[in-house]
């Protein structure tokens, strides 16, 4: 069963998965291209957008869309665990996102690597942003859950980025990492693609907070839907 629940997420995620991965090859070629700017400033530039963009557009058709449409109470009165529910509809989700990011990162390396940045470096800047589009989605996954529209999803995944984002201005400008300890700033997910620079206890640190922290929005997340009820979803 949870084979044909992952097939019936990922048959309703793929035009979006196309669309992705168009957008993302094309916008990273055209910078590429044109040189306008160096080989690491076009790519951050073009798959740091690509991190905010990708997990809201991903996860709003996970439930949002369902419940626009009516759909999620069917599929919820199926003999079905809700955990298999859940599950498929969490793979599916990470991996639209992560398709675009895996055939994006493959053609870049393959066509570009070396010319200024090696294909090590440039494959680990990939993870390193997929990682912090992994978490972002977990949060906005959690926060949205009850959205009854892709629209409200969006606008509370604007929240979510936003807060965020008060978070990390709030701490440099306060300098609180210094005032407190560094886990101010660990427990951001915008500390993630700051990994590369890390010292190696600072490293260890942001790893295992997000590590825990994605643990706790998973279980959150079961909570929540768990307590979907099937007339009023």
């Amino acid at each position: 069963m949870l084979k044909a629940l992952l097939w019936k997420e990922w048959h309703e995620q793929r035009w979006r998965v196309a669309l992705a991965t168009t957008w993302l090859l094309g916008m990273t070629a055209i910078g590429l291209k044109t040189r306008i700017l160096s080989d690491q400033s076009i790519i951050v530039t073009m798959w740091s957008l690509a991190v905010i963009v990708l997990p809201v557009f991903f996860g709003m058709g996970l439930f949002a869309a369902e419940r626009k449409e009516a759909t999620l109470p069917y599929l919820m009165v199926h003999p079905v665990a809700r955990g298999q529910i859940l599950a498929a509809k969490a793979i599916a989700g990470l991996l639209a996102y992560l398709t675009p990011f895996l055939i994006g990162g493959i053609a870049v390396c393959l066509a570009v690597g070396g010319r200024e940045m090696s294909p090590g470096d440039l494959a680990g800047g990939f993870v390193v942003l997929a990682a912090l589009g992994i978490v972002l989605f977990a949060w906005e996954l959690v926060a949205g859950l009850r959205c009854r529209r892709e629209e409200t999803y969006i606008l509370v995944s604007g929240i979510i980025l936003g807060c965020w984002a008060i978070h990390a201005a709030i701490v440099d400008e306060w300098m609180l990492t210094e005032r407190i300890g560094f886990w101010t700033w660990a427990v951001s997910p915008f500390a993630i693609p700051d990994l590369d620079r890390a010292k190696p206890h600072e490293f260890w640190t942001v790893v295992a907070l997000q590590s825990l922290i994605l643990t706790g929005l998973g279980f959150g997340l079961w909570l929540r839907f768990r307590r979907l009820r099937e007339g009023k979803v």
